[in-house]
């Protein structure tokens, strides 16, 4: 608690205790959920050496995108020392390395933190437009990745998720677990492989909550098993309108629109390998996500890049996405969604399935909440002036009084500003004028105007994700 314990011991004793009476936390506690952490950060050794950062900065300057120089190198995709020689400048995410973006040659990979435009802005920036315009390659290796298998793996998921997870073989469906309150616990996709075998693939920041949430929701008399099969695999992500023409290139499987639609997963021949192609993009364009077995990966990746040569292919760090899923209003975990959001609340309400065959945890909540209307309503922000960015929790005002807060910003490059998700208060007119107000966003005490949008500001008809 950072020396902070003894004041806010009041609290933790009322939080927990609510905690063990209703087995639920009372409010978003995530920044203090021991789920948060991986298991070896429990190690003394790494402790030792993280602690003089994790308390030491406490009172500096807090700069945006800010990382551990501590602890570090411990979790390494088997693509690290491919992306180090592509100059990759590394961030730290739940111990993986993870490449946040990529400098030029001749440039040293390196942070110089601002609050305004850091030094790796423009690299990013032309990271995204390759995803935009051309074909970019991001190691989605760090994806937390559980197999859930046996008779009973069918009716668990299907009671655990909010969409209609247990339909035809080889389909990625995008759902959200919720607890019964109508929040939402996790945000991910599930991919059915075979009638008892499904693959579950979410954010690596959440492995341990997401899995434990999983097993704990498995009944004592279910055949169903849930394994933690994250260090098995790589994942290579692949975005961009030329995309299908450089896959097609490493595997005979036809890539066509109609052949391989939007969320279509395949065990295919890759390169000289075996993959699992899905039609998925958290970018927002067309593309697909190659998981392998690790020991194949780096043949896999080196396939790519010699393919992609002639495409013109970029690699992109986790900077770019960021820009690019904010873009596309795609709702991040633990930002823009948490166990006090509905998906009613964040938007999400087309990935529930309200009549399917045994319900879901949280369906009566999200009824009840249906009927007597919701009172916020998250919304996508483009900042008209070019030049100002956001972070988080700016204020957003609507006809000159305060109605929320920004919960993820980034810079647009496409859209031309500050892009940003936040709740506001839903107005007298309801949901449907929510958008049609006066609009600004506070930064650094002066309010830019802003434009509101409850659809996604960018390919709102996602006809280039799905084309």
């Amino acid at each position: 608690l950072n020396s902070i314990g003894i004041q806010s011991a009041g609290g933790i004793g009322r939080v927990v205790a609510d905690w063990i009476k209703s087995g639920h936390a009372p409010m978003d506690l995530w920044e203090v959920d021991v789920r948060r952490q991986m298991p070896f950060q429990a190690n003394r050794a790494y402790l030792r050496d993280r602690v003089s950062e994790s308390l030491g900065l406490l009172y500096a300057t807090h700069w945006p995108f800010q990382q551990y120089t501590t602890g570090r190198g411990l979790r390494r995709s088997p693509l690290h020392e491919q992306l180090k020689a592509a100059n990759a400048c590394f961030g730290e995410s739940a111990g993986w390395e993870r490449a946040n973006w990529f400098a030029p040659e001749g440039t040293e990979p390196k942070y110089e933190y601002s609050y305004g435009r850091q030094n790796w802005f423009d690299h990013s920036a032309a990271e995204h437009r390759a995803a935009r315009e051309g074909v970019a390659l991001f190691d989605l290796t760090t994806f937390a990745k559980f197999r859930v298998e046996g008779a009973d793996a069918a009716p668990v998921l299907g009671r655990v998720s909010a969409n209609h997870v247990a339909g035809d073989a080889g389909r990625a469906v995008y759902t959200q677990w919720l607890n019964d309150r109508g929040g939402i616990e996790a945000d991910l996709t599930v991919t059915r492989l075979a009638e008892d075998a499904f693959l579950v693939v979410t954010s690596g920041a959440c492995q341990v909550r997401d899995f434990h949430w999983l097993k704990g929701h498995v009944q004592d008399h279910e055949r169903c098993t849930v394994t933690d099969v994250t260090s098995g695999h790589a994942v290579i992500g692949i975005a961009g309108p030329k995309s299908r023409d450089l896959l097609a290139v490493l595997t005979p499987e036809n890539l066509a629109n109609d052949a391989f639609p939007f969320g279509a997963s395949r065990e295919v021949e890759f390169a000289m390998a075996m993959a699992r192609m899905t039609r998925i993009s958290y970018a927002g364009e067309l593309g697909w996500e190659i998981m392998v077995p690790t020991e194949f990966a780096a043949h896999a990746y080196e396939a790519v890049v010699a393919a992609g040569r002639d495409f013109g292919m970029v690699h992109a760090g986790m900077h770019a996405m960021n820009s690019l899923r904010i873009e596309k209003a795609y709702r991040h975990w633990g930002h823009d969604i948490s166990d006090e959001d509905t998906v009613l609340e964040a938007g999400l309400g087309f990935a529930v399935a309200w009549d399917k065959p045994g319900g879901f945890i949280g369906r009566e909540a999200l009824l009840t909440q249906r009927e007597a209307g919701i009172t916020r309503r998250l919304l996508q922000f483009l900042v008209t002036d070019p030049e100002p960015l956001l972070y988080h929790n700016e204020p957003i005002w609507r006809d000159g009084a305060i109605v929320g807060k920004v919960t993820s910003g980034m810079y647009g490059h496409t859209l031309g500003g500050a892009v940003g998700m936040g709740y506001v208060a839903v107005p007298d007119g309801g949901v449907a004028g929510i958008d049609g107000h006066a609009y600004e966003i506070e930064i650094a005490g002066v309010r830019y105007p802003a434009r509101a949008s409850l659809k996604p500001l960018y390919d709102p008809a996602s006809s280039r994700l799905r084309g």
